[in-house]
C-alpha cells in the first residue's frame, strides 16, 4: 500500500512550481479572453456526477427524494452553463489572484494554511499505484486560469542512492489541453 507521499509531494511540488513568467501570463490572458470559454470540462463533471448519483441511488444509497432533488440541482447547473460563461473573471482580476496565490503559497509555513489553499484548489485527485492519474481543480481555480498557470509535469529530489537523481511526474490537469487549444485558436 502507498502512503499519502504517493500524491502529496508531487502536488506540493506542483504548487511550488507556478510561475507567472510573460509566457505563462500571456497564455492565461489569452485564455480567459478566449470566447466561446472551454465549458466541455465542466459539462462533463456534472455528466460524472450525475452518472454517480444514479449508482448510488440503483445501489440504495440514496432515498428518491433525495436522488431527485440532487438530480434537479444538477440539472440546474449543467443548463446554467452557457450562461454564466459570459460573466467570467476578467484576466486582471485572475492575474492579480495569481500573484497573491503565488506569495500566499511560498508564505505560508503552517500545514494548515497550505492544507486550505490546496482544498480551494484541487477537487479531485486521482491516484493509481505511484501515478497521478488526473487532476480536477475546482471551478474557481479554472476560472482564475489556474489550469493554464499550474505545472504539468514536476520534478523530485530521490533519496541518495536510489536511480537517478531526479523523479519526474506526469501531472494531468484535466481539461488543460482545451484551454491551450482555446489560446492557440485566439492567437492563429
Amino acid at each position: 500500500m502507498y502512503g499519502d507521499e504517493t500524491w502529496e509531494e508531487p502536488i506540493l511540488a506542483q504548487m511550488a512550481g507556478l510561475e507567472l513568467d510573460d509566457e505563462t501570463i500571456g497564455a492565461v490572458v489569452g485564455a480567459l479572453g478566449s470566447a466561446p470559454r472551454p465549458v466541455k470540462l465542466d459539462r462533463a463533471r456534472i455528466d460524472r456526477q450525475m452518472r454517480d448519483l444514479a449508482l448510488d441511488h440503483a445501489a440504495g444509497r440514496l432515498e428518491d427524494a433525495v436522488y431527485l432533488d440532487r438530480l434537479r440541482a444538477l440539472r440546474e447547473s449543467k443548463e446554467c452553463l452557457e450562461v454564466n460563461t459570459s460573466g467570467a473573471i476578467s484576466a486582471e482580476v485572475a492575474l492579480a489572484r495569481l500573484r497573491a496565490l503565488s506569495s500566499t503559497w511560498s508564505d505560508a509555513k503552517v500545514p494548515e494554511a497550505k492544507a486550505e489553499v490546496l482544498h480551494a484548489i484541487y477537487e479531485r485527485i486521482v491516484v493509481t499505484g505511484r501515478t497521478t492519474v488526473s487532476i480536477r481543480l475546482t471551478p474557481s481555480a479554472y476560472a482564475h486560469g489556474l489550469a493554464v498557470a499550474m505545472p504539468d509535469k514536476v520534478a523530485l529530489a530521490r533519496p541518495t542512492g536510489v536511480g537517478s537523481a531526479l523523479t519526474a511526474y506526469g501531472m494531468p490537469i484535466e481539461g488543460r489541453d482545451e484551454w491551450l487549444a482555446a489560446v492557440a485558436r485566439l492567437l492563429a
